[in-house]
């Protein structure tokens, strides 16, 4: 009976490892974006202070008891901005992916399901955006389209597209091969009924965690315009425009711009390590592997 008990206990602790392994990256990464989701959220009832409140007596002040990450050259609170500068981080990433993920989408699934001319005069202007380098491409679309985070929320999600595409039109073909799909066509079951009942549901989990994983680069996007002044402009804000302050107080006050690359560190290694964990789960390779 010990024997056995013994047996089931190395067995329960086996199982538990490998869950363990299959699931770490998920559960990590949903606790670093979860505590970020919740901050940009719930920022006005969390933040010890207003963002905005200037209180030059009290300008560059270290991390103290009344101001647990110090003061700004205005005499800021740092912790209240870094944790609003979440909610435009937050917003931005998701507006923009969402923008990505729907243009690219549509664009990817009729490339893949009508192929032909369709899909060459597609492709090929999505892959002369991909050429472009994503920063690069972005501070073109911020110059025509103008300074503000509305623009460039538009601008990141253009970046996204072509992306997006790639990745719908290789799951739309994937999924053509299947016999089903020649089933609803002997059927004759119409285009849009094919594609709305047979390969979205197909494709959309793919597009799902390739969505997560894109929000890390969205949030370095923001971050990167707002440090050029392109994107999220003062007072308003940013970890990026807090980097590019705190530069310039580095010797004198170097929390100013740690307490922000921190921050922008657990945002991007969140979403990176949720995309990674939510891979492992959902494709049947990897999880075969683990």
């Amino acid at each position: 009976m010990s024997v056995q008990l013994a047996q089931r206990e190395r067995h329960w602790v086996g199982r538990s490892a490998v869950h363990w392994r299959r699931f770490r990256l998920l559960l990590i990464g949903g606790c670093l974006v979860g505590l970020v989701v919740l901050s940009a959220i719930f920022a006005d009832v969390i933040s010890p202070y207003s963002p905005y409140d200037i209180d030059v007596a009290i300008k560059l002040q270290p991390p103290n008891r009344a101001h647990w990450l110090g003061t700004d050259e205005f005499g800021r609170d740092v912790l209240s901005r870094v944790i609003h500068a979440a909610r435009i981080s937050v917003k931005v990433a998701a507006v923009a992916v969402s923008v990505g993920l729907i243009g690219g989408g549509v664009i990817g699934i009729a490339a893949g399901y009508f192929g032909g001319p369709v899909d060459m005069v597609l492709m090929r202007f999505m892959e002369l955006l991909f050429s472009f380098p994503a920063i690069l491409l972005a501070i073109v679309l911020m110059a025509v389209l103008g300074t503000s985070i509305l623009n460039a929320m538009t601008a990141i999600g253009i970046i996204f597209i072509p992306g997006f595409s790639r990745l719908a039109r290789a799951a739309t073909q994937d999924v053509l091969r299947q016999q089903y799909i020649e089933a609803a066509h002997t059927i004759g079951m119409s285009d849009v009924r094919i594609l709305t009942r047979e390969i979205l549901p197909n494709i959309i989990t793919p597009l799902f965690v390739e969505a997560m994983a894109a929000f890390a680069y969205a949030v370095l996007l923001e971050s990167s315009l707002s440090f050029l002044g392109l994107g999220a402009q003062p007072p308003e804000p940013s970890w990026g425009n807090m980097l590019n302050t705190g530069r310039g107080f580095m010797d004198q006050a170097p929390w100013l711009g740690v307490v922000p690359g921190m921050a922008m560190l657990i945002g991007v290694l969140g979403f990176n390590l949720l995309g990674d964990g939510l891979r492992d789960v959902f494709d049947p390779r990897l999880r075969e592997a683990a």
